[in-house]
């Protein structure tokens, strides 16, 4: 039994000892370990393995445990044949292309990018095995059916990937590709061209020499029937793009493929040849729409009808500040977090937007359509939209003009309304905004104010020092972590500042840096906006929003608040100004300077 143990143990470093390029050399892939074996491996979030795929030869399945559940993602062999003679495997999850499958999980576990973004999933704790895969072969494997690598595939399982694969797109034959099976006829793609068998097992593993730079990717015959084995799929250029941001998008992942991969895109380089056009742009009229040039703010605190403040009404008008502090009392901080949500999508056009209006910004969401030229009126009003915000966090503040334990009370409700709109709503957009408000100078001069805080409400006062300021300071540098799995509405606030001209940083050694990782930031945002919209309204399901609630975290109604119903529409510059120096009379009233409660 030792002579065993110690065969095996010998053989497996053996294994361990080739090539890194080599799957075999890496301990974290178990060859033909069944699905449910698999899954007895995996005990926590961020574990995860490759094993051959037990439902279609040839291919490969990363499965993980995520959230407390095992997911199994498909590995995509994408065949690329940029000339004549060549043909080259990569391997992808959902975008990045890799040309061995080591280098995408090196990828992916170095870089904690989620496997894919609707699950939002990371892998960060290999699961090694102890045993040679020939021990792992002997054990599970089915006789009869070799394997490119050497292995035998495993015996058949169910679905093996939880990755929603993109539509169906042409692919190529391989240089020598063999006569084909009768049983295994070629598939006619919508798009026209052909699709390949993925049980081929005659493409070389290693890549061939670097092929010349020249625009020959080759489409093969078309067939009638649809085929039951998976199908390998491989990109190419169809008609033209509708939309500015999604073209760029598209041709950034064309680059960045042909840069990780050291593949000729040729027709990248023919400024004349189209790129793919994403399905929600296709338009049964087709032709191209110029976007409209939006003048005028989205809102209209005029034609706003309140629940909550008289037709005429003034500003700060007592009766209404009573009211809505009664409004706040009512509800706690989760359902608070939700309206306040269920606004920021509406306002920053990421979810409820409407075709024509999609049509109208040239882009099918608000996160697109900030990145742009012709976005600036959308900056504008959430450039407003975050600063009232803020100026409603001072005004609950210094509107509690009793005791000091009664606003440190309110301190403390804003905090943990702080922390739902990070945890629950996932809405680093008013977060920051709250944030804002919280380090006002008129409130962070409150000394007996915070005092007391620390002294009543520990852990909110601790989360508010420990958790919320740096975490908020951390988006501001463009270093943060804004996943679409978990962020409904991301960390606007830098990016649409610096486009609107506003100098975020002092000249300094790092501003350079700052710069770029807030355009990286952008860059990331606008490209997953589908995601975040998903997220949104996955976090918003089931909501059931209460009118006057909703209303009180609307910006027109803010507007009419704090400037009245005539002085809604003035100059913003000046009504920033003026309502300023009120905050500063309100505090200086609250706490004088020098003295200190009895």
């Amino acid at each position: 039994m030792e002579l065993a143990k110690e065969k095996l143990r010998k053989e497996l470093e053996e294994e361990l000892k080739l090539s890194t390029d080599e799957l075999r050399s890496h301990a974290w892939y178990h060859g033909c370990l069944p699905r449910e074996e698999a899954e007895s491996l995996l005990g926590e979030d961020g574990d995860f393995l490759i094993r051959d795929s037990g439902s279609s030869q040839g291919h490969y399945v990363l499965s993980c445990r995520w959230q407390g559940e095992t997911l199994h993602f498909k590995i995509i062999r994408v065949v690329l044949r940029p000339r004549l003679g060549y043909s080259r495997t990569l391997f992808q999850f959902e975008q990045d292309q890799f040309d061995n499958v080591p280098a995408l999980v090196r990828f992916y576990v170095g870089n904690r990018k989620p496997v894919s973004e609707t699950s939002g999933a990371v892998v960060s704790r290999p699961v090694n095995r102890d045993v040679p895969l020939r021990w792992l072969q002997e054990r599970y494997g089915a006789p009869g059916q070799p394997r490119a690598d050497g292995q035998e595939p495993a015996k058949g399982d169910a679905s093996d990937s939880n990755l929603e694969l993109p539509p169906p797109s042409p692919v190529f034959r391989t240089g020598s590709d063999p006569v084909l099976r009768p049983t295994a006829p070629r598939c006619l793609d919508p798009e026209g061209g052909a699709a390949l068998s993925g049980s081929e097992g005659q493409l070389h593993s290693k890549a061939p020499p670097k092929p010349l730079r020249a625009p020959s990717m080759l489409v093969g015959a078309a067939c009638q029937e649809q085929l039951s084995t998976y199908c390998e799929l491989v990109p190419k250029a169809p008609a033209g793009l509708r939309s500015h941001v999604a073209r760029l998008h598209t041709e950034e992942t064309w680059r960045g493929r042909a840069r990780a991969t050291d593949t000729a895109f040729g027709f990248l380089e023919d400024e004349g040849a189209p790129l793919p056009r994403p399905r929600h742009y296709e338009e049964e009229t087709g032709g191209f729409v110029r976007p409209l040039l939006e003048t005028a703010s989205s809102f209209q605190p005029h034609s706003f009808h309140s629940l909550l403040l008289p037709p005429d009404n003034k500003p700060l008008e007592p009766g209404a500040l009573k009211r809505l502090k009664d409004l706040f009392a009512r509800h706690d901080c989760r359902t608070m977090a939700l309206h306040v949500l269920y606004m920021d999508c509406l306002v920053g056009r990421i979810t409820g937007v409407p075709r024509e209006q999609q049509q109208a910004m040239g882009v099918s969401s608000g996160l697109e359509l900030i990145t742009l030229p012709h976005g600036h009126q959308l900056r504008l009003d959430l450039l407003e939209r975050h600063h009232l915000i803020a100026l409603g966090i001072a005004v609950d503040i210094l509107g509690c003009t009793g005791a000091v334990a009664e606003r440190a009370a309110t301190l403390h409700k804003i905090i943990q309304l702080a922390v739902e709109l990070k945890a629950l709503a996932g809405d680093l957009f008013a977060l920051s905004a709250v944030m804002k408000g919280l380090q006002l100078p008129q409130i962070a001069r409150l000394d007996q104010t915070w005092q007391k805080l620390r002294q009543r409400h520990t852990e909110s006062a601790i989360a508010f020092e420990k958790d919320l300021k740096p975490f908020v300071k951390r988006f501001n540098r463009g270093e943060g972590n804004s996943s679409p799995g978990e962020v409904a509405v991301p960390h606007l606030l830098p990016l649409i500042s610096l486009m609107e001209g506003e100098q975020l940083w002092d000249d300094h050694e790092e501003s350079c840096d700052l710069l770029l990782q807030t355009l990286e930031s952008a860059r990331s945002i606008a490209t997953s906006a589908g995601a975040y919209k998903a997220t949104a309204e996955a976090k918003l399901q089931g909501f059931q929003a209460t009118p006057e609630l909703l209303e009180a975290f609307q910006t027109e109604f803010a507007l009419r608040l704090f400037w009245g119903s005539k002085g809604a529409a003035a100059d913003r510059a000046e009504r920033y100004r003026k309502f300023d120096a009120i905050l500063t009379v309100l505090s200086q009233k609250l706490e004088p300077a020098g003295k200190t409660e009895p």
